[in-house]
């Protein structure tokens, strides 16, 4: 039974990373392929900025999503390429701020949870506003608990905004993930008012070992 059971976790855990691998929004490859095809007639320099990044955020990728869980660091490097290729689509309009404790970047978390969020925030929040506006990234430990939270801002009068639409499915997945990984051993939360969006995410507080640097 319990070689059932190990072999049953093991399928599942693939299944999983297979969906990783194919979970980025193809929106955003498209997008991006077509922002640099725009370039190189006009600004040859970002085209060529915009595709190492693309190339290095698909390798990050790659890499990151056969490992169970990785550094919350990782994670953070590899939602920098992701926004370095945004801000050369939305340039100004496109801001980021990131709050991280150094103690929470050598937390473990399962890989791929940030950076649909930060697509989210952009696709629902950043892009409907004229002046654009910053995302903002928290990260902290607090006793036990690794939290996390992204806050963009939003149009508040955009019929995207409803929770039932765009986020809502993609977070309610992510909770789903979650719960199989931790049991109700964490929270997956979201908020909005007339100005903010806001996710916040508590996980078991895990850091790596020596021995073994990524558990």
């Amino acid at each position: 039974a319990e070689l059932r059971q190990a072999a049953s976790d093991l399928h599942a855990r693939e299944a999983e990373l297979q969906m990783l691998r194919t979970q980025i929004n193809p929106h955003f490859l498209f997008n991006s392929l077509n922002s640099i095809s725009a370039l190189t007639s006009i600004d040859p320099a970002s085209a060529r900025d915009m595709t190492i990044e693309l190339a290095q955020f698909f390798r990050q990728t790659l890499a990151l999503s056969d490992q169970q869980k990785i550094l919350l660091k990782q994670e953070l490097q590899l939602c920098q390429h992701f926004l370095a290729i945004e801000k050369i689509r939305f340039g100004s309009k496109l801001s980021t701020e990131f709050v991280i404790t150094p103690d929470s970047e050598l937390c473990l978390i399962p890989p791929m949870i940030l950076q649909p969020l930060l697509e989210n925030a952009i696709k629902h929040g950043i892009r409907d506003l004229s002046e654009g506006g910053t995302i903002k990234i928290y990260a902290r430990c607090q006793d036990d608990w690794l939290q996390i939270a992204i806050e963009n801002p939003i149009d508040a009068s955009s019929p995207q905004m409803d929770a039932k639409q765009g986020t809502g499915t993609g977070l309610k997945n992510l909770r789903a993930r979650f719960h199989n990984l931790y049991g109700n051993r964490c929270r997956v939360e979201w908020q909005k008012n007339e100005q903010h969006f806001r996710v916040e995410l508590t996980l078991p507080r895990e850091v790596s070992s020596p021995e073994n640097p990524l558990q």
